[in-house]
């Protein structure tokens, strides 16, 4: 009887496997969410905040992107010289970051008005160091289709993150959140690396020097072109973070804080579960001679009939359902997320085709794209400084909801361009 009801395709099968793993650690995160924003105060979210946006811009060339290469290759040696690279690099970056830290802290910390952190910056090479081998070691599960693994280590890191956070909280650690994230992280990379050397450690002989040095430069794109794409994204994000706490302070940051970990954060995760797989998909499609556009219509479909009840409920309740669960203080995030959820809801669908400009040899230009969107979003915290922090929000949804429907309609006018040259 369950026979029947499992998806037969192996995208769906790929796909239900990590969106399992995605809902299951999404599921732990809001259980635990409660417990933790009773431990901690809106103050210590934005002090959260704060370090992962610093976080954000330095993970951004951890590997230098080429993780992402490592699905491409059709050779097994040539993606593990590439797995290689990509550590090489998160090794050699998170010696350079210590080394930084180390001498010039306090300059680091005024550069990015992060005084709050204070000594907490020293965890920041140990933070990179997880990014780097976390984002390697997931795309090589995503090449070997183990789709399995990366759906346990995110259930790993939510559990682990979640329960130390709730620890540290409780035994009055300064940093618990920063910490607890650490903790989570090491566990989820773990599982993940773990993994790897049961199954893979024969291919290790296969590095050398002159075939790593040799895909670098085969995909230097990744490192010149996708990793400035990505660094204007997460700059984006994490200067928005700097922004808010220095025209509206760090309980405003920390409202905005629970909205997006709360709400963005499963979006993109269950976006990213798509994502990774169409991404292996896309490839694969694109090798075989088949139409990327059928296929990204089809799922753009799927994902809008599934995510219009969802927004639209959640627009309706989002300020009770914050109050209820999290506290009467966390209304607040909850206003902050209603008005937010056009912008969101524009962003969730288009994040699964994000891979798609890779595919088809269009980085540059939506790389420009995204410069467009990305200075939109900052330009307009800035000038709306003098405003009430709600009405600076009703203005940034409704420009970022426009800015992502072009870049849908960019995507589908190049996809439909394609399909009519190979037809």
């Amino acid at each position: 009887m369950i026979q029947r009801f499992k998806p037969k395709s192996e995208f769906s099968r790929n796909v239900l496997t990590l969106m399992t793993g995605a809902t299951l650690a999404q599921a732990i995160t809001f259980v635990l969410s409660p417990i933790i924003t009773r431990v901690y105060s809106p103050s210590d979210f934005g002090i959260f905040a704060l370090y992962f946006s610093i976080l954000s811009l330095v993970g951004v060339i951890a590997t230098a992107r080429y993780e992402i290469a490592i699905v491409l290759p059709k050779r097994e040696e040539d993606a593990i010289n590439i797995l290689a690279l990509s550590v090489a690099i998160t090794l050699f970056l998170t010696s350079l970051i210590s080394i930084a830290i180390f001498f010039f802290k306090d300059n680091i910390l005024i550069l990015f008005n992060a005084q709050d952190l204070g000594n907490l910056l020293y965890l920041m090479p140990l933070s990179l160091l997880l990014v780097g081998l976390y984002n390697s070691f997931n795309y090589w599960s995503n090449r070997n289709k183990d789709f399995k693994n990366i759906s346990n280590s995110r259930m790993i890191q939510s559990l682990g993150t979640g329960s130390s956070q709730i620890g540290f909280g409780y035994s009055g650690i300064f940093g618990g959140m920063i910490l607890g994230n650490i903790i989570g992280s090491m566990l989820s990379t773990y599982t993940l690396i773990k993994e790897f050397y049961k199954k893979d450690t024969k291919l290790l002989k296969s590095i050398n020097k002159s075939t790593v040095i040799k895909q670098a430069k085969k995909y230097k794109d990744f490192p010149l072109v996708n990793s400035l794409h990505v660094f204007s994204d997460v700059a984006k994000s994490s200067l928005s973070i700097i922004l808010i706490s220095s025209f509206f302070g760090s309980t405003a940051l920390g409202f905005y804080a629970l909205s997006l970990r709360i709400l963005q954060v499963p979006l993109g995760i269950i976006g990213s579960s798509f994502g990774q797989v169409l991404y292996q998909r896309f490839n694969t499609a694109k090798e075989n001679g088949e139409s990327i556009y059928n296929i990204a219509k089809s799922i753009f479909l799927k994902l809008f009939l599934v995510s219009v009840p969802i927004f639209s409920l959640l627009y309706l309740i989002a300020p009770e359902l914050f109050a209820f669960i999290f506290g009467e203080k966390w209304r607040v995030a909850g206003e902050y997320t209603k008005i937010l959820l056009p912008y969101l809801f524009m962003n969730f669908l288009i994040s699964p085709m994000s891979h798609i400009p890779i595919i088809i040899n269009k980085q540059k230009q939506i790389f420009y794209i995204s410069l467009i969107g990305n200075s939109i979003f900052l330009i307009t915290i800035f000038i709306c400084r003098s405003c009430e922090i709600i009405q600076m929000f009703k203005i940034l949804s409704a420009s970022m909801f426009f800015y992502y429907a072009y870049v849908f309609y960019w995507i589908y006018r190049e996809l439909k361009c394609l399909h009519k040259q190979n037809q």
